[in-house]
């Protein structure tokens, strides 16, 4: 009997073996790459839920293979996914997922050779096009010994075999005699003289050692068990570090710490319970467990020192951190928390049945704290489909309406693949206007564009018909190619043969002439860092040369901006950084860009990983000190130049709630849900050269309200994000913010809705602002996280960040990277490289665009998708007669979707672990590239498309681009034969007023003389027909269109499926 665990956080729901899931034992997290029982709080809490009938059948051949999967939908039984098989050689297996919506299925074809080995795979890729995975070299032993990189290829191939011999930049293997990888020859990129070689040595049977070619290395050596103990990084520089790990008999950890002095490492034989914290400067760190392995005590340099207690059940049941404070927790029957305890009031989880909640057997539906309450109503296939919330911290003691209390509802669809297509944002409490965004997919399975209705309270009710991002294309890896917004600029992305980003170029028309608002060139070392950047645009020319030291960190930056309009501002700066062995900032030095003298250096000065004073050469001893709490969490910082103090105040889940000035004067309050999603932010900010109380809300990640006190005022504003970063923001009235961002996703250009600069922005390494030019006030600005005036901190969603000092505020929950010696300095930003890296949550350090070999790509779910490569397996398998179990691939995509930026499917973060979404105007996407005014005129002219003329489509197709809202919706269907037309493709059918404009084509000119008259459209059934307010009436009174044989009514006003 399967049951279903629930994570409280991310609505996940995964099998689990037992009645009860057993947390808290060490237990590793692959999709992140820690150890649960590394966190400062106690491993997740998972909830079990009861028996759920299954809504899903699988179906198989005579050969128990897997042929097909049906599942129970909203809209019905739907074929979620399907497989075929053929038996020539070389064997294959095709596997097919429906959307289910009128964005293309994603299908993909494995052939492999006698022995069940892959040869390659065809799969959907953009555009309708179809790519093939590099060719694969075996040796006489089955070892690939060269691995070739994608191609095109043509769609022939997905239904039979073509040999390829060719091999396109491939990586080579080379082995030991036992068959151990012993050396990786990676493509040489251009620029480079020689490949990238990492030779792996095998010292003993404990040790190895990796060498690369650029003089870097890196020295693992495990016990007799496969534990690692000890784990050594060498620069090509000299610099070095090294951790040591110690483990119980059982295999638990028991203690971690630095060794970059001359001691060596010492194991406890016995460990009752865990030493006080640390502050011998190793920053050890030490772990005990009860008899079942449940972690019972923690102590960490950082974060003090912890104690954890459990029920007969291994439930966790409390928590004390190293202030005292006690969080206690309650289950149900079956194992599922009831209730959390903490000083600030409790938190009560509801599961099965709330009111207004479908499909919520074995669910969580709601969550309620003292600031807030969620309830939850899902899909037939357990997604949630809407949210409710309510903020109760707008109740008491505050100017806020009692309107904005909510509750903000946001309604989320789905296609089959389990990709959001439509988000219906919270509507606005006074005026009651509310977005709609719609998402569309390409045949590749990544987000093709994003469009929006201002209103769904208007006249045209659901539909959206303005173009956030009218275009992405890919290219045969996966990566984006170029993306198109919707005011025209279109931003392309050049990679080299290791997938690293070499050039950003982002151009269009802007009032008539051709602007070009970045174009970044990027050279890199042979350690894949950046070391320049050169941009040249229209208005300004930016320069920027960095070195690192021989573990990756930032050690010198060098910029230049010189602007070519608006007075020729000119800007330099020039600083240079040192670091410990341990990842510590000890060192920042300014420089004076002429001639490199040091004009002020900070000494860093520590306690463990916690800076508690900086030196200035210039201003003295202690310019800035700091205090913590025993949890690692700032609480006083003060400036003694400036004579300015902030002091923190935090609650009892480690999150700043109130910053204050030296007089006790409050600059901002922040209140939280139960997850630490800000919900509310009150501050002090200056409008119109007066101080004034600002509130904002946030009753969603999309969707945030901003109250003005002393004007009485509450404005919205709509956010659209593409891959987990803010790409456009829109207010109540329809205007547009576009947000250009560069290879960290730092917002460099704030465009409106013609392509006109609103504000322009550089900056310094660590995210100091260099140059702002124009509105200061748009939210999202380094790494697109927002910055907070009244404290200078960025919010980083888990923490916040202080760019003045390049740390953060408070101790992470997360070691990033266990197994790395810079991964365990819970307050260093991106371990000391911001150029080539972001935090996007403030626990793990992402690379930014196609910094690394196979590194996630800007704006798609990922180079590489885990999810195929489990469809993949999982069809090849059957192929070679393993049974496959039910659901196996299909399996495989939607885990690989929950994970958002590393899944093909899922081309942006809808929140944490949401996939992405989309179904804009699906037509959008077979426009040619000649966009013109008649269909298939050479001579057609942009003019004519931006004014809003007809423009074609691949089959003839009239669409109306720009001017739907006022000329018309399009007219779709094939139109060489007027008397009757089926629209078997696309699936979506939007009725057209009688369009004038039609007459434009002369090949039609006759026919169309006085306006064409369709006679009948024959429409598949579960066809969407959108409509509203359209006359069905041509010239003389003739009706133009029937549905499935019927005349509709005048002034239809419908929205739906035909049946």
């Amino acid at each position: 009997m399967t049951f279903l665990s629930f994570n409280l956080l991310t609505g996940a729901e995964s099998p689990v073996s037992e009645k009860r899931s057993r947390i808290n034992h060490i237990e590793y997290n692959r999709a992140l790459k820690y150890e649960t029982h590394f966190l400062r709080k106690p491993p997740e809490i998972l909830i079990t839920s009861q028996l759920i009938p299954s809504h899903s059948k699988s179906e198989y051949d005579n050969f128990g293979r897997l042929v097909g999967s049906i599942s129970d939908t909203d809209d019905g039984s739907r074929s979620t996914a399907s497989y075929s098989y053929d038996a020539s050689f070389p064997l294959s297996a095709k596997t097919t997922f429906p959307t289910g919506t009128g964005d293309p299925d994603f299908s993909s074809r494995t052939y492999t050779d006698g022995l069940g080995r892959n040869i390659y795979t065809v799969k959907s890729a953009s555009n309708g096009g179809y790519v093939l995975t590099g060719r694969l070299v075996y040796d006489g032993n089955g070892k690939v010994v060269r691995k070739g990189q994608n191609n095109w290829a043509t769609s022939g191939e997905m239904g039979r075999f073509v040999l390829h011999l060719e091999e396109r930049n491939p990586t080579s293997f080379e082995y030991d005699p036992i068959g151990r990888i012993k050396k990786t020859i990676q493509p040489t990129a251009q620029g480079e003289t020689s490949p990238t070689t990492i030779t792996t040595t095998y010292n003993s049977a404990f040790e190895t050692t990796e060498d690369h070619s650029s003089g870097t290395s890196k020295r693992i050596v495990k016990d007799a068990r496969g534990q690692i103990q000890y784990v050594e990084d060498f620069g090509n520089d000299g610099s070095a570090a090294k951790i040591g790990f110690c483990y119980d008999i059982s295999g638990n950890r028991i203690k971690k710490s630095d060794l970059n002095d001359t001691s060596t490492m010492s194991c406890p034989t016995t460990l009752a319970g865990v030493p006080t914290k640390d502050t011998s400067g190793r920053n050890q760190t030490y772990w005990s467990y009860d008899a079942f392995g449940k972690l019972r005590g923690e102590s960490d340099p950082d974060l003090g020192v912890s104690s954890y207690n459990y029920n007969a059940f291994g439930d966790l049941t409390s928590s004390t951190n190293a202030k005292g404070v006690t969080t206690n927790l309650s289950y149900d029957g079956i194992g599922r928390i009831l209730t959390k305890n903490i000083p600030e009031g409790n938190i009560a989880y509801t599961y099965d049945s709330y009111s207004g909640s479908e499909n919520a057997l074995g669910k969580l539906v709601r969550i309620e704290d003292s600031n807030q309450s969620k309830t939850f109503s899902y899909d037939k296939l357990g997604r949630v489909k809407k949210e409710t919330r309510t903020i109760l911290a707008t109740s008491a003691g505050n100017p806020l309406p009692t309107e904005t209390q909510g509750p903000y509802i946001t309604e989320t669809r789905y296609d089959l693949l389990g990709r959001v297509t439509r988000i219906d944002y919270p509507e606005h409490p006074i005026s009651h206007g509310r977005m709609r965004a719609c998402y569309e997919y390409g045949s590749a399975g990544y987000i093709s564009g994003i469009s929006v209705q201002v209103n769904t309270n208007g006249i045209l009710p659901g539909y959206c018909n303005k173009d956030i991002v009218e275009n992405i294309n890919y290219n045969e890896f996966g990566q984006t190619a170029t993306v198109t917004l919707g005011n025209g600029i279109e931003t392309s992305y050049s990679y080299d043969v290791k997938g690293r980003m070499i050039r950003l170029n982002s151009s269009g028309d802007v009032n008539g002439n051709t602007k070009v608002l970045q174009d970044a060139v990027y050279s890199f070392n042979p350690n894949n860092n950046i070391t320049n950047i050169s941009n040249t645009t229209t208005d300004f020319n930016t320069q920027y040369d960095y070195g690192y030291d021989g573990l990756g960190r930032l050690t010198s930056a060098n910029g230049s901006y010189l602007g070519v309009a608006e007075g020729n501002l000119s800007r330099r700066f020039q600083q240079s950084f040192d670091y410990a062995k341990n990842g510590n900032l000890i060192s920042k030095r300014i420089h004076d860009p002429g001639n490199g003298s040091v004009q002020d250096e900070w000494s860093y000065q520590y306690t463990n990983h916690q800076v508690t004073n900086i030196d200035s050469s210039k201003s003295g001893a202690d310019t800035l000190t700091f205090q913590y709490d025993a949890n690692g969490n700032l609480t006083r910082q003060r400036d003694n130049v400036k004579d300015l103090t902030k002091r923190i105040n935090i609650d009892s889940q480690d999150r700043i709630i109130q910053i204050q000035d030296g007089n006790n004067a409050i600059l901002g309050s922040y209140w939280y849900d139960e997850s630490g999603f800000r919900i509310r932010r009150s501050a002090l900010e200056e409008k119109n050269n007066v101080f004034t109380n600002v509130e904002i809300l946030y009753p969603s990640k999309f969707y945030g309200l901003e109250f003005i006190e002393s004007e009485n005022v509450i404005t919205s504003v709509n956010n659209v994000y593409l891959n987990g970063v803010r790409i456009a923001a829109m207010n109540e009235a329809g205007a547009l913010a576009y947000y250009l961002t560069d290879q960290v996703d730092s917002v460099s250009h704030v465009l409106d809705d013609e392509g006109n600069t609103l504000s322009q922005i550089q900056y310094q390494p660590y995210g100091e602002t260099f140059v702002q030019r124009g509105d200061l006030n748009f939210s999202p600005k380094y790494n697109s996280q927002e910055l907070d005036r009244e404290s200078g901190f960025y919010f980083y969603n888990a923490r916040y960040y202080d760019p003045g000092i390049a740390r953060f505020t408070s101790a992470d929950t997360i070691i990033d990277g266990e197994f790395d010696t810079q991964g365990w300095n819970r307050f260093s930003y991106v371990k000391g490289n911001p150029i080539g890296a972001k935090d996007p949550s403030g626990h793990e350090a992402n690379g930014g665009i196609g910094i690394m070999m196979n590194s996630q790509c800007k704006g798609n779910a990922g180079c590489n998708s885990a999810g195929l490569n489990a469809v993949s397996e999982g069809a090849t398998k059957a192929v070679v007669g393993t049974a496959v179990a039910a659901g196996t691939a299909a399996t495989g995509y939607a885990a690989a979707a929950e994970v958002g930026s590393a899944a093909l499917p899922s081309a942006i973060y809808l929140s944490s672990r949401l996939g992405s979404s989309n179904i804009t105007n699906s037509l959008l996407n077979r426009l040619p590239q000649s966009q013109g005014a008649v269909a298939n005129s050479v001579n057609a002219t942009k003019e004519a498309t931006k004014y809003g003329k007809i423009v074609p489509t691949g089959d003839l197709a009239m669409i109306e681009k720009e001017g739907l809202p006022k000329r018309g919706w399009p007219t779709i269907g094939k139109l060489d034969d007027l008397k009757k037309v089926n629209l078997n493709n696309p699936k979506e059918i939007v009725s057209t007023l009688y369009n004038k404009q039609l007459q434009s084509d002369p090949k039609y000119t006759e026919k169309f003389k006085g306006g064409a008259t369709l006679l009948e459209l024959t429409i598949p059934k579960n066809t969407t027909i959108r409509a509203a307010g359209i006359t069905n009436k041509g010239p003389n009174g003739i009706p133009q269109y029937r549905v499935n044989g019927e005349i509709p009514k005048e002034n239809i006003n419908y929205d739906g499926r035909t049946k």
